[in-house]
């Protein structure tokens, strides 16, 4: 499992502030965009971290100043366990949760050779007290519900932890909803929100889509979930900071879901 959390906390990825923010001033903007809305905590990809990975003292007290948590990293998947190893280093010692495996990955006709790499992956974060997981995602090698639930019976649930994406969920899980994968799943590790237009595509914020809302957050109850819930967002028309709080009040204001 992850952390023992006694509630929902609320964090926000960094996409829809840009892929890559491996620059200070980059990434000071999300940072400080980040704690006015009211976060607690934030994702990024792995790329943005480089510059830090053998300063993590630095990178704490810039989290610090700005009074958020690190949640984790999104590790785009390769063979360099190496680098999984140092990604994993740095993320314990900032006191981070969560490495989420996404893209990348191969397709079905790669299932045999993908699937060991990323139980290695999984395996490296373990061993850093991570808890890693896979991102279910559009034209990856686990995009439909039955495609990652076969994921999941092949790896270890001792190291490879359940999450669900719930904007993909609701764009790929043809046949099946976002809330029914999370009663399926109580002992989901981690959750992301976003929601999903045909029109936008997942440039949608959290409110704004057809994903279920009301009924995902029944579920997320039901289940008793705690733990981080991070909006994720892939681009917006809008300035960053006025989608990412859009998405934050209707989670906590509409749904009730991460009040302090």
């Amino acid at each position: 499992m992850a952390k023992a959390y006694d509630r929902i906390r609320l964090g926000v990825a960094s996409l829809v502030w840009g892929f890559d923010l491996s620059d200070p001033a980059a990434l000071e903007v999300f940072l400080r965009d980040a704690a006015d809305i009211g976060y607690e905590g934030i994702l990024v990809f792995d790329m943005t971290l480089a510059p830090w990975l053998d300063r993590p003292a630095e990178f704490k007290a810039l989290l610090d100043k700005y009074k958020l948590d690190m949640v984790g990293a999104i590790l785009r998947p390769s063979l360099d366990f190496k680098g999984t190893e140092r990604l994993a280093k740095f993320l314990a010692a900032v006191d981070a949760d969560i490495i989420n495996i996404s893209g990348r990955d191969g397709t079905q006709a790669e299932w045999d050779l993908v699937i060991p790499a990323l139980q290695r992956h999984a395996d490296i974060a373990h061993e850093y007290g991570m808890r890693a997981s896979y991102q279910h995602h559009t034209g990856w090698i686990a995009e439909t519900m039955e495609q990652y639930e076969r994921l999941l019976a092949t790896t270890d649930r001792k190291t490879f932890g359940v999450m669900t994406d719930c904007g993909h969920a609701t764009k790929d899980f043809v046949g099946h909803t976002s809330q029914e994968f999370i009663l399926r799943h109580p002992e989901l590790d981690y959750i992301e929100f976003k929601d999903y237009t045909p029109e936008s595509d997942l440039r949608t914020e959290v409110g704004r889509g057809i994903a279920n809302w009301p009924a995902i957050a029944d579920a997320i109850r039901t289940i008793g979930y705690k733990g981080w819930i991070v909006v994720e967002q892939n681009g917006s028309i809008r300035p960053p900071k006025v989608s990412a709080a859009e998405s934050f009040h209707y989670i906590r204001d509409v749904l009730g879901i991460g009040a302090r």
